[in-house]
């Protein structure tokens, strides 16, 4: 038997006590140390630490996971370490009973997060250890990191520079960390495209195919993929690999198409995989891609528009050994994922899902689109037997959206992972437990972007919370949406800025991020009809209500944003460093410099130094056209 004393602990918190917690395995565990620091890591968080439970751990090949305690001593039973601390988790938030059980069925050999570090945001090593802990509570056995060029590659001085790329040592200091959870930390990179901010520096124009695409069948192409794979393998533990290799439009149609002349895309994709398949069989690594650019690359369409009768038979299909990972964010129905499940099924054997949690919108998240698609596709999933899934967090348009607004999403597949069917208040349950935030004020966020929908789940992705915060008031390009809709949208905002407000009393483990959405909120509630408002003045030559918003209303909405933009960089500064933080700083200055330009271009008309406001004069005309999705990038 081992026995796990926390005196260490308690004397760190001031707390002296005789009692221990005791652990002890079954003969056959391996890593047991590994369980007794991460067991500590995870009693760290908790408020009131347990005393005098004995807790058995035993492994064992049945996809269960059970927990249970009788007084003080506790028994879980599960098939991996990862399962045990969702086992644990739960044991130590029902403590306030004389019993506790709870068994569960694990669906998914694998189930995980991908973590976006490349747009801009790179996570603190702090921060995503705290990823990692609430991933352990949730039972989740994967973190992939995505690192386009954020990573230390030797002999590459310029990759990730000014980046904040992280080092070897913050890497395997990581690794180390999730393995302690039984987390298999892997890698995310791109071999093919997505990497414009490697390739725009000296050196690179001889491996450049396009602007952010690698040139296909030179050396020097494939002798830099190895230095990127040379450099994952020895930061890794795991032998896995994610290549990426999506979204490459212009495959073959830049320097290629020039040197070359023109070769279809499926046959370019397929020599390509080929090569870096052989660089990945010589490192010992087990690698996977995104399996878009083989479906769009076969048939000259989009990737979700193949006939759900395809005959994939004729097709490039990736070699053995590589695992298709299908990415799907966008549909809400069991049918279509049936449909792109079959399509791969006669393309690989080793078929990857991966769903996302909609932070990547705009300015706020998306929970609405995020959990309709998310239970329709791990529905499916169970259908077919999936083996893996992960959820995708992409930071879009340099990562706008903190990233803690990703939770739910997590939480969701997690709950799925474990749970057969959905069950809202087993979830809201369970987020309390393992993110230690209310369910309910995380999903009031979905409200910023719901403005026009009068109740309706946002399956659009609408995001005007980021295109009237951004947008110019004299201009007022999206004036005309905001007409047509009729919403009060100052009644509109002023109400979630409340509702925000009272989620950092409910949440208070994230009351800066919701401090920091209570200000959005209260920017909005001035700005989101500015224009409408000036323009009205304007054309009834109102001129008192012009000088009163630009004396009173533009001046106040300026000091909530400067007081919202600070709040935004204390919130990046806590979770990432601080590289990239300035491309949100110039956008949210921007916008304020605008607001001061407005204020001092309506004053010289307001005392006649200019006879008109010519942005004013012109007519509002409808930005999306009928029935076109009104998602603004």
């Amino acid at each position: 038997m081992l026995v796990y004393t926390k005196a260490d602990l308690l004397e760190r918190n001031g707390k002296r006590r005789k009692k221990a917690m005791k652990i002890s395995f079954a003969s056959s565990v391996m890593g047991c140390e590994k369980l007794k620091a991460g067991t500590e890591a995870l009693l760290e968080e908790m408020k009131q630490i347990p005393e005098n439970l004995e807790v058995r751990v035993e492994f064992n090949e049945n996809p269960q996971l059970t927990a249970k305690r009788v007084g003080n001593r506790v028994q879980i039973t599960c098939k991996e370490s990862a399962h045990y601390y969702r086992g644990l988790n739960q044991v130590l938030h029902h403590l306030d009973t004389d019993t506790y059980e709870n068994q569960e069925t694990v669906y998914f050999e694998r189930n995980g997060f991908m973590l976006d570090c490349s747009r801009n945001a790179v996570f603190t090593v702090e921060k995503v250890k705290s990823v990692i802990r609430t991933l352990a509570k949730m039972g989740m056995n994967v973190l992939m990191l995505y690192t386009e060029d954020t990573y230390e590659v030797p002999g590459e001085p310029y990759f990730g520079s000014y980046r904040g790329h992280y080092t070897k040592a913050e890497i395997q200091e990581m690794d180390a960390y999730a393995s302690m959870f039984g987390i298999e930390l892997v890698p995310c990179i791109q071999t093919l495209a997505h990497l414009h901010n490697a390739l725009k520096w000296p050196g690179k124009n001889e491996i450049k195919d396009s602007t952010d695409v690698l040139i296909v069948g030179k050396e020097e192409t494939y002798v830099f993929i190895e230095k990127l794979l040379l450099s994952v393998k020895d930061s890794f533990t795991t032998r896995r690999v994610h290549l990426g290799m999506d979204e490459a439009v212009l495959l073959g149609l830049g320097k290629y198409l020039r040197e070359n002349g023109y070769e279809k895309g499926s046959v370019l994709v397929r020599e390509h995989c080929k090569r870096v398949l052989a660089i990945c069989k010589k490192l010992g690594l087990e690698p996977m891609i995104w399996s878009d650019m083989y479906i769009t690359a076969n048939t000259n369409g989009g990737y979700y528009e193949v006939p759900a009768d395809a005959d994939c038979s004729s097709w490039e299909k990736p070699e053995k050994g590589l695992g298709l990972v299908y990415w799907d964010y966008y549909h809400d129905d069991e049918k279509s994922y049936e449909k792109m499940l079959n399509i791969h099924k006669q393309l690989s054997n080793d078929v990857i899902f991966a769903g996302g949690s909609w932070i990547w919108n705009g300015i706020a998240p998306n929970y609405s689109k995020t959990f309709a698609c998310t239970k329709a596709a791990l529905q499916t999933c169970k259908k077919y037997q999936m083996k893996e899934v992960f959820c995708t967090a992409w930071m879009d348009n340099g990562a706008e959206t903190p990233v803690d607004a990703v939770w739910p999403g997590v939480a969701l597949f997690a709950h799925l992972g474990f749970h057969l069917e959905y069950d809202e208040k087993v979830l809201e349950e369970e987020f309390k437990e393992c993110v230690g935030g209310n369910l309910k004020d995380f999903m009031a966020l979905d409200a910023f972007d719901s403005l026009f929908l009068n109740g309706k789940a946002n399956q659009e992705a609408q995001n005007p919370s980021k295109y009237l915060l951004y947008q110019d008031p004299l201009a007022g390009i999206f004036d005309r949406e905001v007409v047509m809709s009729g919403v009060d949208t100052g009644a509109y905002y002023e109400k979630l800025k409340e509702q925000m407000a009272a989620c950092q009393e409910n949440s208070s483990a994230y009351a800066a991020l919701f401090a920091y959405y209570e200000k959005l909120a209260a920017v909005l509630a001035d700005k989101a009809d500015l224009g409408v408002r000036m323009k009205a003045a304007y054309d009834k030559n109102q001129l008192q209500d012009l000088k009163k918003i630009c004396e009173k209303e533009i001046p106040e909405t300026i000091q909530n944003l400067e007081e919202m933009k600070v709040l935004r960089e204390d919130l990046w500064m806590s979770e990432a460093k601080p590289f990239g933080y300035e491309l949100m700083n110039v956008k949210l200055g921007a916008v304020i410099t605008r607001l001061n330009s407005t204020i001092r271009r309506t004053k010289k008309y307001l005392d006649g130094s200019i006879p008109c406001l010519e942005e004013l004069e012109e007519t509002r005309l409808p930005y999306f056209e009928k029935n076109a999705d009104k998602r603004e990038n």
